[in-house]
This record gives structure tokens, sequence and C-alpha cells, in this order.
């Protein structure tokens, strides 16, 4: 919006505002079309504009209206407001004086059009040039504006504030989209970009009608450290940024989220330069680390024995150094916790050693592990615990209840449930099975063995004196010869199995036998079986 003062374009600052009449406002008109026409270009100029004829007109024709009359006058007199409203030159805000008349409503809904309209430029620029003291003046004549007039006078500070917003979420984006240029090298360089973009000093001086946007701003960084925290390896961009957002003035329901997000930001930037401050340290019990996550794969491995691996791991570290070490220390405690726990499930998994499996786990426990990781080993402990007490038979050979079992002469079986079974359309079973190895010891093992040797020899032996038997005797067939033969083979063939085993006290290794066993009486009480479920 143009302002022409006619008062001053027609000389009449020195006319008494009742002096000034239409046949005086004539006569000057006149006076000034007569040097439009004599000049060079066919123009006025005025405060920097060339103002033609029909721009002077309209400006006189306000002159119709006596109270503007009254404010064009005073305008004419108030040479740096008047200077402002034509061509926006800021002297005026750099010493703004309150006058009267500018508590006159009518008079402010008068110059406000024409005084928005330059603030509007004067605080865009100002914003821009990092002119603070103008920025502050600009906003101190928020006075001299109508309310109705806002809009123009922050449209385009709000314009450029809104494309910052803009040019922020447009860096968030291409961070979580991985497309961004940054790396882990220079995504601290983000710090001063979002600190230049977005200056506490001036935003904080806005009026409430900026409000919304100072809120949009605070969220627009917060998304921003939040990319950042997910997506680079830092805590220091992602801290300073949540202190930047901090000291705006926000009005938000997501300021105490904002304010969570920094207590959770900065403890963890703090625990990180404490780990940094005390790296060797860290170097050194990752040393250790490495070394017993090594003998969980001995363990696996069975190249080294459980109790071995629970020798070492006493020996390795010792626990209340551990356990002294300060905060900074907790991940790398919880990780060493977490390998002798695993060392703990391979020596029982692997060599069935559940004694030393039970003490690796204690021993794990005794480490001041996050509270997550302490509930996951009491409940392995238990677990174990009660692996002992149903097992504790297990560690002696079931057949003879003296001798403990020996390597190779297990009992390899298989045993089956039924899951599931179907009618129609026709007859099918579904069915999960487990390979079950007993312990047994050499010499129930071989008194198993020869048990069935003499079997075979009573029933083959006798099968072919039957045989002869009925060959020899006259009515007597050669089949029912065999048949008495075979059958009487059996029963001493039981006869001779059976003795030896009664007379160690052993017990068969038949499917009945095997079934009190402690590593299977459960199982066969929840219907587990030895025979294949067929449909």
């Amino acid at each position: 919006m143009v302002y022409i003062n006619p008062i001053e374009i027609l000389e009449l600052n020195d006319i008494e505002v009742q002096d000034i009449d239409s046949s005086l406002v004539k006569k000057a008109k006149r006076r000034l079309f007569a040097d439009i026409d004599l000049s060079d270009y066919g123009h006025y100029e005025y405060h920097g504009q060339s103002l033609t004829k029909s721009d002077c007109e309209r400006a006189i024709e306000e002159l119709e209206d006596k109270e503007k009359v009254e404010f064009y006058s005073h305008l004419a007199s108030n040479l740096e407001l008047n200077s402002f409203l034509a061509n926006g030159n800021s002297g005026l805000l750099n010493n703004l004086k309150q006058e009267s008349i500018y508590k006159l409503t009518t008079f402010v809904n008068f110059i406000s059009p024409f005084f928005a309209s330059k603030i509007d430029i004067v605080l865009l620029k100002s914003f821009q040039n990092n002119d603070f003291p103008l920025f502050s003046s600009a906003l101190r004549a928020e006075n001299l504006i109508s309310k109705e007039n806002l809009n123009r006078a922050y449209k385009s500070l709000s314009n450029e504030i809104q494309h910052r917003i803009g040019e922020t979420d447009k860096l968030t984006k291409e961070i979580k989209e991985e497309i961004s240029d940054y790396t882990d090298e220079d995504i601290e360089d983000v710090i001063e970009i979002i600190e230049k973009r977005f200056p506490t000093e001036y935003l904080n001086k806005l009026p409430v009608f900026f409000q919304s946007q100072i809120n949009k701003i605070a969220a627009s960084i917060n998304r921003l450290q939040l990319s950042i925290w997910n997506e680079f390896n830092t805590t220091y961009a992602p801290v300073k940024l949540l202190e930047h957002l901090l000291k705006l003035n926000i009005e938000s329901v997501s300021k105490p989220t904002f304010e969570k997000n920094y207590s959770i930001v900065k403890k963890e930037h703090e625990e990180r330069i404490e780990q940094e401050k005390n790296a060797p340290l860290l170097k050194e019990w990752a040393r250790i680390l490495i070394s017993i996550q090594e003998k969980v794969k001995e363990v696996e491995n069975e190249t080294l024995k459980a109790v071995e691996a629970l020798r070492f791991v006493k020996s390795v570290f010792d626990l209340k150094t551990l356990n002294d070490l300060p905060q900074f220390a907790n991940e790398i405690r919880t990780l060493i916790g977490y390998s002798i726990r695993s060392m703990s499930i391979a020596s029982w998994n692997k060599q069935n050693d559940i004694k030393n499996s039970l003490a690796l786990i204690d021993y794990a426990l005794k480490i001041n592990v996050n509270q997550s990781a302490k509930e996951k080993f009491i409940q392995d402990q238990t677990e174990l615990q009660e692996l002992q007490k149903k097992y504790e038979g297990a560690l002696v050979c079931h057949f003879c209840g003296t001798n403990p079992p020996d390597k190779g002469c297990e009992i390899n079986t298989t045993i089956y449930k039924e899951t599931s079974r179907s009618w129609s359309p026709r007859s099918s079973v579904q069915y999960t099975y487990s390979e079950i190895t007993i312990p047994r010891c050499k010499s129930c093992r071989e008194v198993h063995l020869n048990g069935s040797d003499n079997y075979n020899i009573a029933f083959y032996g006798l099968l072919i004196l039957g045989v002869i038997i009925g060959a020899v005797l006259e009515g007597v067939n050669f089949i029912i010869g065999g048949i008495i033969g075979a059958v009487a083979g059996r029963i001493v063939g039981k006869i001779i199995e059976g003795n030896p085993v009664k007379k160690a006290g052993i017990k068969d290794s038949s499917d009945s036998t095997l079934a009190t066993h402690p590593l299977l009486i459960e199982r066969i009480k929840s219907g587990w079986t030895f025979s294949k479920p067929t449909a």
C-alpha cells in the first residue's frame, strides 16, 4: 500500500488545519500539476517514489475528509513518522517517541495499513540480517498497528519462519530415509544451522501472534534430534538441539515431552562422556569379556570341561572390582553376566553338568547387572535348581544305582507324542518325536548285551534241537518239533537272560524300565510313548 501525504505534496505544511479549505486545495493542486507538466519526466518525486498526476489526484481527494486533513497535517509536521510511512525509513523506530495522538484509535486505524506494510518489511529484513536492535524496535511499535492489520504487519516474517520450519522437516526426512549428506563426522554441524535458523533471542521477542509457530519450531527441532539420535552415533547433537529448543518460550502440551526427551538424552550423553574418559579401563574389561566368550565356545565344543570353565571365570576377573566400577561400566557388567550365563547353559546342554551349570549362573547373579538381566538369571537359576532335583538320579546309572554313567555306553531311544488326529476326509495323525539319550555305566551295558546274546544262543540252539528231535521221533512232524523247540528256546532264553540281571541286581533295558528313568518319567506321564502313533 502506497502512502502519499497530500498536505506535503501540495506544500500546505505551514498552513493551520482550520485554514485549509477547498479553494486553497484547488489552487495548490493547479500549481502542483503545472510543475508535473513542466518536469522532464512528467512525474512528481516523492520520498523515492515517482508519482503521476493520477496518483496525486487520488491522494488529494483524501482531503475532502476533515478528520483526515487533521491527520495528514500532523504527519506532515512529524517528519520521522511521515517518512517511515512513505518509504520505510527506520529512523523513527530507532527513536520512537510516544505522542498523545498515538492513543487516538481513529488515528491508529488511519495510519495502520501503511504502517503495517512498512513494519512487515522491517521485521523481515532485520530478522534476516541479524539486526536485533532494529528488530526489537519494530516490535515495540505494535501499538501503531490495529488488530485488523496484524496479519499484514507479520506476514513476511511468518512466511520466513514457516519456510525455515519446512527446511528443518525436510532435513529430518532425509536423515530418516538415510539420503542426507551428513555422516557421523559432520552431523554436529546441524547444531549451528538450527541455532542460526531459529535464534531464540529473536523468537522470544515475538508477540503472542507467533505463539503457534514457536510451538511448531520446537516440535520440528524435536523431530530432528530424534532422527539424529536414531540414525547417528552421537548424543551431543541431540542434547544441544534440545537445549536450544527448551530456550524458546514454548506454550504447548508437548513441552513436558520435550523436557523428558532432554532428560533421557542428557543422561545418555553424560554416560558417554564418562565412558570416553574411562576408555582405557573399558578396553581392559572388553578384553576380559572376549576371553570369557571364547571359553563359552570351548564349553559348547566340549573341549573345555564345565568345572574348568567355572575355575577360569573366577580367576579372570575380580568380582568386587567389577561391581565397584562407576555407572559407565553398566553395559560391560551386563555383557559379562550374559556371557557367563551362556557358559552355564552350554555346561548343561552339552555336558549335562548340572552342578557347575548352577555354580556359573550363581556367579553371574553376583554381578551388578541391570534389572532385566537379573530377572532372567534368577529365572535360569530356578529352572536349573528344578532340573537338579528332577534329574539327580540321572547322575548315577539308573540300572545299577551305583556306578556313574560312562561315555559311549548310553542307550539311545526315540519317544513320540500325538499332537493331532483327524478322521475326514481320511484318517491321519500328526505327532512330534524326541531323540533321548539315557546315561548308562559300562558294567550295565555289558550285562544287557550278554543277556541278549544268551537269549539268541538259547533260542536258535533249542530251535535246531527241536527240529532234530522232530526228525528222530516217529509220528512227530518236523514243523511241530520245530515249534516245540522254539517255544522251549524262548522260555530258556528268558531264564538265561534274566538270571544274570537278577543275580547282579541290575534292571533290564526294556521300555517299561526306561519309562521309569528320571529323564523320561514325567514325559511318559504327559503322553509320550515309545511307539510311533498310527492313523
